[in-house]
């Protein structure tokens, strides 16, 4: 015990610091959406009513459905905790741990033990990792899957052992069912692909791998045939409808500029708008992994500039805002390259890193701190659900619906309902508003005029009258609206 620790002291204390940033006051701070409520019913409903989902959550963007396996996988954290949306966020905080000793370990094995110390120090306490591991979502394990795939293409042609292809695949259905942002690795995966097949030996390992994917995918394969391929029509219809097939060149080779700043300097933590600060990290950053590239020309940096260089350029033919979760397939690539490039500033040279190391902090750990303090809303989600299930406890409603009238526009107000479902009572589903007797509205707005609202949710109800309204001490109006 005591060798383990005089050996690996580094990562062992990196790893508790990053399990601290992403353990503390998690319960707390956790936001319980629309989104969360939706992936918790989903996942309640596997035991409560012995329902296998064969599709996952839905794209925000363009409504195409993702594989069910982040539901597979955080369902039985859920029922650990007592059906508590605190247990998937808890295993997505464990993944967010776990992935911090798996990158130093790979990025040991690209290049050397200093970059593999400050790419894990960095990546433990940088904001957006920590940010994006804090909460159950599908998006937020997109870092491990990533890396995994990096891992399994970099050992199968620095060993030549195909073997390693089946973790690429593996990987690669894994972030496929995480989120749809992982398509713009297509160019990267493209290149790759067309390699690997040009070597004999390594060819049917590469098929097998990518039949491990396939299988992987069987269950939203198998929901597209049974419904007329919903959504490959969807995607045809996205491209149509987003004018994809209008391409101007010289735009896409202006936009370059704001997607790598978005790749780089906005996953590195230095903000989601423009800044000068964030604009010269990232082209120091770009310039710098690209005259490494130039003069080592390494597996290594051959993968990692190509896998992110090429996801730059592919990134720029889409349309609309990129949030930093949707990157979270650069994440390990980007925090790699930086420890490679930082480890090289060395003797004379270690000044520098150490202010770019200063730097870098400076800007990550003031908002890191602010996601610890975090107030989040389960807490005052579960109070506002347990007034109403009281509610309805004591004059006995039946055909009762539910609904939501705020910002996130989720009018079925899916997180309220998850915890009113979950305490036994019986709500009519998203599509039976009209054979509700009484709805209750939620809204963390006073509403003075709730029966003229256009909300398809109410307006089903008519005729109907408030007979009650509440203000909570979490600071929610609910509603009551009987049909007359």
């Amino acid at each position: 015990m005591g060798e383990l620790l005089r050996r690996h002291w580094f990562i062992i204390a990196v790893t508790l610091a990053a399990a601290f940033l992403r353990f503390y006051n998690l319960s707390d701070s956790l936001q319980f959406l629309g989104d969360q409520g939706r992936d918790a019913l989903v996942m309640y409903r596997i035991f409560s009513q012995r329902d296998l989902p064969f599709i996952g959550p839905i794209t925000s963007v363009g409504g195409f459905y993702l594989g069910p396996l982040y539901y597979w996988f955080m369902a039985p954290f859920l029922w650990a905790a007592g059906f508590d949306p605190v247990g998937p966020a808890l295993a997505t905080a464990l993944i967010g741990v776990i992935t911090v000793p798996l990158l130093y370990f790979v990025t040991r094995k690209l290049f050397d033990p200093l970059s593999a110390r400050w790419a894990s120090l960095l990546y433990a306490l940088a904001f957006i990792p920590v940010s994006e591991t804090r909460s159950a979502w599908n998006p937020n394990p997109m870092p491990l899957a990533a890396l995994g795939l990096l891992y399994g293409l970099y050992q199968a042609q620095k060993t030549k052992n195909g073997r390693w292809l089946y973790l690429a695949g593996l990987s690669l259905g894994l972030g496929l069912q995480l989120h749809y942002m992982i398509v713009f690795l297509a160019p990267f995966l493209l290149w790759q692909g067309a390699n690997l097949l040009k070597n004999k030996k390594r060819r049917p390992f590469f098929l097998k791998s990518l039949g491990l994917m396939a299988i992987l995918m069987l269950p939203l394969i198998l929901f597209e045939i049974k419904n007329n391929f919903l959504n490959y029509r969807g995607l045809i219809e996205f491209f149509t409808k987003n004018q994809y097939s209008q391409v101007n060149l010289i735009q896409k080779i202006k936009d370059l500029n704001g997607r790598s700043e978005q790749a780089v300097g906005m996953v590195l933590g230095f903000g989601r708008d423009f800044s000068l600060v964030r604009a010269w990290v990232t082209r120091l950053f770009l310039l710098a992994a690209a005259w490494a590239w130039y003069r080592g020309r390494s597996l290594s940096l051959k993968l990692l500039f190509g896998w992110l260089v090429l996801s730059i350029a592919a990134l720029v033919f889409y349309h609309a805002n990129i949030y930093p979760h949707y990157l979270g397939f650069l994440f390990p690539v980007v925090f790699i390259l930086l420890g490679f490039l930082l480890a090289r500033l060395k003797g004379k040279l270690f000044p520098f890193a150490l202010a770019l190391a200063w730097l870098f902090f400076w800007y990550n750990l003031p908002q890191v701190k602010e996601v610890l303090a975090y107030q989040g809303n389960l807490k005052n989600v579960k109070q506002t659900s347990g007034f109403i299930l009281e509610d309805i406890k004591a004059n006995g409603h039946t055909q009762v619906n539910v609904a939501l009238l705020d910002d996130t526009r989720d009018y079925r107000a899916s997180n309220y309902r998850y915890f009113l479902e979950v305490t036994g009572v019986n709500l009519l589903d998203f599509d039976q508003y009209p054979e509700a007797q009484v709805l209750y509205v939620v809204s963390p707005y006073e509403q003075k005029d709730l029966l003229t609202n256009p909300t398809w949710e109410i307006q089903s109800l008519k005729p109907a009258e408030v007979i009650a309204a509440e203000r909570l001490t979490t600071g929610d109006f609910v509603y009551k609206i009987q049909r007359l």
